[in-house]
């Protein structure tokens, strides 16, 4: 293929062998006439050259050229011809095309607030230009250029294609497409973001954009780097150096009217950047203009409810939960009245007709792969909703799974990745089936500017992160878990007010043992045989919900996780669920586990393909081990020491370890858990270290004092 020898070097040659750079050609004229005589079938100027003796060219007119370049040279290429064709042909913008121009709305000037002009509703104007290679057509002069009825037209020293395939959809262009005219914000960024490839039948060769739309532009697709805010004065935390970076991010794409995607990696708050944006606006305008609509999974209402009464007091809120929740009239006027709502989805989708009639200012999905399905009630209940900005949260990576990404995208910007039936034909197929490249970069140039993601391991995070990161997961009662417990309350204190002394004690101790097992699960606290069967166990604990629901993102992380518990029963009950409900190998280790059968359980967890779940007694599992496979530590039940608890978790927080470990205590809200862990970590009251000696504290408090401790709050259960 490096070896070209023009035809007159071949007639020139003397005898059956031609001698080129060193090389020797047999039989080379016989060679030449056999290839031309075979190509002149498949186009047939060449075949009236050879009508000559000795030929060398074959003179084409602009017609037979067009038609060589166009079909004839991609034929002879699949019979074998190494084809040379001109540098311009096939180049963008070497046929004609189109360009749009976008620019800021008359009498928008450059000092106008970004907040007055970023919004969904804003107009940007537009206008569209023909374009042959890098020349802009009038009109007339493609009226001009269409006479000729050339395919190929050379202009200013520059050869260009001029189809009539494209010269028909250039008429139809002019005749039928708007060329000047104002578009809304979210379709100009579709258009400047190469959302569509092509308009009118042509190609787009370009889009250019003026003023502050282009400085918008580029904010969104991160060629230039986003402004950041000042942290909100009412905010009672500090943010980390790309917490601040999320909420700026947020607040950008809400003042745009956009909706956003904030994915980042299991811990990293997603809850507390979300708070800060609520309340930055809130600062920003005095008062929002409409309370704001938070929709997670039931397990989660209340760990929302506790973070902002602890990071944003500033922020007034509701709970929209339970069966005496408010309706109708009387939830839409409290819904007014407060800054944020909080409901389940579960709730949201038998309530959607209420819910629909309210002003929301802000939608936020916490979780929001619950809307992965786009065909379930549950996501056209949630899309029904109107809002001034759209949220999703979820600590998975939807850019990994097309059909969710469609769904969350289309909750977020209805519209802006074309219907699914579109979607699936340009993205889906083609990068899921054919891993096609283009289809990948360009689909990830779509929504780069729309998902955010940071990972524990970015270099950038793990600076701003500490070494441990400790958060609380609250968990609501199921049904049969309140009535059990309070069941249990009522009897202990009937016993307790007829006796005294050690009989006492004991009541007490025993009364808190068995609250401890109603929190974990029911089945543990009732002992039922069989209950490894997962009917037994699924949707009877909220505490077990909220396991799962953290696991499964761990999982899908590639994280590993130890699993605390003090109760041997309980942790042969998830040793035995665990693996089915999330497809993850699980191991177990308790008081009964032989030394060498522990020691290869231990070994096994530290494999680089060990399993990712290591359950563990407190009392086995709590010294002497050095697990830092494990980035995870979950408390699934509190021992009421915290240097016990923190022992345990420095299994896998210890030398060797290299990332950072997250810690998720678990607290059933309204019960004594609830109670004891804020005596805990306030240190008020009773002194922790009174707290920490155990739990016989608790037999020498006042029967009154001990069913004020004990007693269920059913208005947080």
């Amino acid at each position: 293929p490096s070896l070209l020898v023009p035809a007159a070097a071949v007639w020139q040659s003397k005898g059956r062998v031609l001698t080129e750079a060193g090389r020797q050609l047999a039989q080379p004229q016989e060679k030449l006439l056999a290839g031309l005589g075979y190509a002149g079938r498949l186009f047939p100027p060449i075949a009236a050259s050879l009508k000559t003796a000795r030929p060398v060219t074959a003179a084409l007119d602009n017609e037979e050229a067009y038609v060589f370049l166009r079909q004839a040279a991609p034929l002879l290429e699949g019979a074998g011809f190494a084809i040379l064709v001109p540098p311009w042909w096939n180049k963008p913008g070497s046929r004609l095309g189109v360009r749009l121009r976008l620019r800021p709305g008359q009498g928008e000037s450059q000092e106008a607030s970004a907040k007055s002009r970023l919004q969904f509703e804003n107009l940007i104007k537009f206008q569209w230009e023909l374009a042959l290679g890098d020349v802009t057509l009038t009109r007339e002069e493609f009226a001009t250029l269409a006479a000729l009825k050339a395919p190929l037209v050379e202009i200013r020293g520059q050869w260009v294609q001029f189809d009539p395939e494209q010269v028909e959809a250039a008429i139809r262009f002019w005749e039928r497409q708007q060329f000047e005219g104002e578009l809304e914000l979210s379709e100009a960024l579709r258009l400047g973001l190469g959302a569509e490839a092509s308009a009118g039948g042509l190609p787009i060769d370009r889009v250019d954009s003026e003023g502050w739309v282009a400085e918008w532009l580029a904010r969104l697709s991160g060629r230039e780097t986003l402004a950041e805010l000042e942290p909100p004065a009412h905010l009672q935390t500090t943010l980390r150096p790309y917490q601040l970076f999320g909420y700026s991010w947020l607040s950008f794409l809400q003042r745009s009217g956009l909706g956003s995607c904030l994915a980042d990696d299991m811990g990293l708050g997603k809850t507390l950047q979300t708070i800060a944006l609520l309340v930055h606006e809130k600062e920003v305008s005095g008062v929002l203009p409409g309370p704001t609509l938070l929709v997670c999974p039931t397990s989660v209402v209340t760990n929302w409810e506790r973070e902002v009464q602890r990071f944003a007091p500033v922020l007034t809120t509701w709970v929209h939960q339970g069966g005496q929740r408010l309706r109708d009239d009387e939830l839409l006027q409290v819904a007014a009245s407060v800054d944020l709502v909080l409901t389940s989805y579960a709730v949201l989708r038998r309530d959607i007709a209420v819910l629909q009639r309210a002003p929301w200012f802000g939608l936020v999905l916490d979780e929001a792969q619950n809307i992965k399905n786009p065909d379930a009630k549950q996501t056209q209940a949630v899309r029904s909703l109107p809002a001034a900005f759209r949220i999703a949260l979820t600590g998975t990576p939807v850019e990994n799974r097309l059909s969710e990404l469609w769904s969350i995208m289309h909750f977020l910007n209805p519209g802006y990745l074309g219907s699914r039936q579109k979607f699936r034909r340009e993205f889906g197929l083609p990068i899921e089936r054919y891993a096609d490249e283009q289809a990948t970069t360009r689909l990830k140039t779509l929504i780069q500017p729309f998902i955010l993601r940071r990972v524990k391991t970015d270099p950038s995070v793990i600076r701003d992160l500490p070494d441990k990161v400790e958060t609380r997961a609250y968990c609501p009662l199921s049904e049969e878990q309140a009535t059990l417990y309070q069941a249990v309350v009522e009897n202990a204190m009937r016993e307790l007010e007829a006796s005294e002394g050690i009989q006492r004690k004991g009541l007490v101790l025993s009364m808190l043992m068995q609250l401890k097992q109603i929190c974990n699960h029911p089945v543990q606290y009732l002992h039922q045989s069989g209950a490894s069967d997962t009917s037994e166990l699924e949707g009877r604990s909220g505490k077990l919900e909220r396991l799962l629901e953290l696991l499964d993102e761990a999982v899908t992380a590639g994280d590993r996780a130890l699993i605390f518990t003090q109760f041997a029963e309980m942790g042969a009950l998830l040793h035995d669920y665990l693996p089915a409900a999330l497809g993850a190998g699980t191991l177990f280790l308790h008081g009964g586990v032989p030394v060498a059968k522990r020691d290869a359980l231990l070994a096994r967890f530290e494999e680089e393909e060990g399993p990712p779940l290591f359950i563990l007694s407190l009392k086995a599992g709590g010294t002497g081990l050095n697990l830092t496979r494990a980035s995870h530590v979950f408390h699934f039940d509190r021992w009421w020491n915290p240097a016990v608890e923190d022992q345990a978790t420095d299994r896998a927080f210890r030398i060797g370890q290299r990332r950072n470990v997250q810690v998720h205590k678990f607290v059933c809200v309204g019960t004594v858990e609830d109670k004891i862990d804020a005596m805990i970590e306030d240190k008020k009251g009773l002194a922790r270290a009174v707290v920490g000696s155990g739990e016989n504290w608790l037999t020498e408090l006042s029967t009154a004092d001990l069913y004020d401790l004990v007693r269920l709050r059913p208005t947080e259960a």
